[in-house]
């Protein structure tokens, strides 16, 4: 058997290693990006409802919370209420209004209700009354 000598290993290795290193998935990858993101990148990555959710017809639940609390609709708008929480929660009109709806309890599903006056109505959760928000239908 012939014996190496370290050079003959050392060589090859080092090469093959440089050459990995340049050459990584085969896919080349964009220079980085310094510039700050503009107002409307800024805020998408944001936790807080953009302009559109607050005026959309969706209601998320999360964290029991009703997210946006005050959503503006038209007449004939149906909005959708979506339990995003592990556990139910109600979407029921306060009593008393000229407008009544309740959605029953409901868990991971969506709960849909149409305007079809205006007004501004206010709900809440039975199962958590600190849950609160309206609807303003114009």
């Amino acid at each position: 058997m012939k014996k190496l000598s370290p050079r003959s290993v050392l060589v090859p290795a080092t090469l093959l290693l440089a050459l990995s290193a340049c050459g990584g998935s085969g896919t080349e990858s964009e220079p980085a990006d310094d510039t700050p993101p503009t107002t409307a990148e800024s805020s998408a990555s944001s936790d807080a409802p953009s302009e559109e959710q607050a005026t959309g017809s969706v209601v998320n639940i999360k964290d029991s919370r009703y997210d946006p609390t005050d959503i503006d609709v038209a007449v004939g708008d149906t909005v959708t209420f979506k339990n995003n929480d592990a556990f139910a929660h109600t979407v029921t009109s306060k009593e008393g209004q000229e407008l009544e709806f309740a959605s029953g309890n409901f868990t991971d599903e969506a709960f849909e209700f149409t305007f079809e006056e205006a007004g501004s109505f206010a709900y809440f959760c039975e199962i958590h009354p600190t849950m609160k928000a309206t609807v303003n239908v114009s």
